[in-house]
């Protein structure tokens, strides 16, 4: 008898489905968050006022974040740690929070003069709206553990600042990082400064909180998550070690004040920040980075050993 032609076998879709639909959802969010982050931003203006490693005391302007050398933050863990490993806290001087104080000040009475500045919608002063930027973020954290257990975690990560802060205050920080190039790096190691200080200091006109939980939170995202990463590797070299650098001296203060709360272990991002700053320029400080860097690893080697 002749052989009935057999139906070909249906394959089950829903898998190949659901595989297909994940791959688009990420392809779609990856190229919304790229097109996002790259809104056209407004020519830098050929004159900017700054030299490549101080700031110029102009007569119409007078800043002075410069004015003196500001030390790389975590120089010596000086801070909170005094020279030679030592672990106990240096005191704190009170005209070190003045000046510190002072020279935040200066920055953000800079931007308030600035043409591209005033071309956003800013109420008040740029001091009062990255007060509630910073409180926007703080109030509103990442996901830093167990993020990989859920897709939409890791696509929310991924466009972490442009859910909280919106397009024009993305826009706007962006806009900061490019005008004011030759100063953020300074001006970063201010930051950190006054987030180490801020609790001693009672007496300075700076209304600004940079509490130690709330960048913990963000040091987690920047060391500890795909979308963090993520966000890094859209950003410059510069800014990218900046960041991470900063995270891992949060993370060191977190787990010297015993609130290292996910438990993040930082000796791996440790040791490939080394490896990077040495193979990239780009950083002024870039030997005071290296000297801190190395100077921690060694201590959670002797601690913990080496990252496997």
């Amino acid at each position: 008898m002749p052989e009935m032609p057999r139906k070909p076998t249906k394959r089950p879709t829903g898998p190949i489905l659901a595989t297909l639909l994940i791959i688009l959802v990420v392809g779609l969010f990856l190229g919304w968050g790229y097109f996002t982050e790259k809104f056209p931003l407004k020519p830098i203006p050929q004159d900017t006022g700054f030299e490549t490693t101080r700031l110029e005391d102009k007569a119409t302007e007078k800043v002075e974040l410069q004015a003196e050398k500001i030390p790389a933050a975590g120089g010596d863990l000086a801070s909170l740690q005094a020279e030679h490993g030592e672990t106990g806290p240096v005191p704190i001087q009170e005209n070190q929070c003045r000046e510190t104080a002072d020279k935040i000040l200066l920055f953000f009475e800079h931007l308030d003069r600035q043409n591209y500045i005033r071309e956003y919608p800013i109420k008040g002063s740029t001091l009062d709206h990255f007060n509630g930027i910073a409180s926007k973020l703080i109030a509103n954290p990442p996901v830093v553990t167990r993020e990989t257990d859920d897709l939409f975690a890791i696509l929310n990560n991924m466009a972490h600042f442009f859910r909280i802060l919106g397009p024009k205050d993305v826009l706007l920080i962006k806009d900061i990082l490019v005008h004011e190039r030759e100063i953020i790096e300074p001006t970063m190691a201010l930051f950190y400064r006054w987030s180490e200080l801020e609790s001693e200091c009672k007496d300075t006109d700076l209304d600004l909180s940079l509490p130690l939980a709330g960048l913990y939170e963000y040091a987690g995202y920047f060391t500890n998550t795909l979308g963090g990463q993520a966000y890094l590797f859209r950003r410059e070299a510069y800014l990218r070690h900046l960041l991470r650098y900063y995270s891992i001296l949060i993370i060191d203060r977190a787990n010297r004040a015993d609130a290292n709360r996910y438990g993040i272990d930082i000796r791996y991002t440790l040791d490939s920040l080394i490896a990077e700053i040495q193979e990239n320029g780009g950083l002024v400080d870039k030997q005071a980075y290296l000297e801190n860097l190395m100077r921690m690893q060694k201590r959670y080697q002797a601690e913990l050993g080496a990252k496997q």
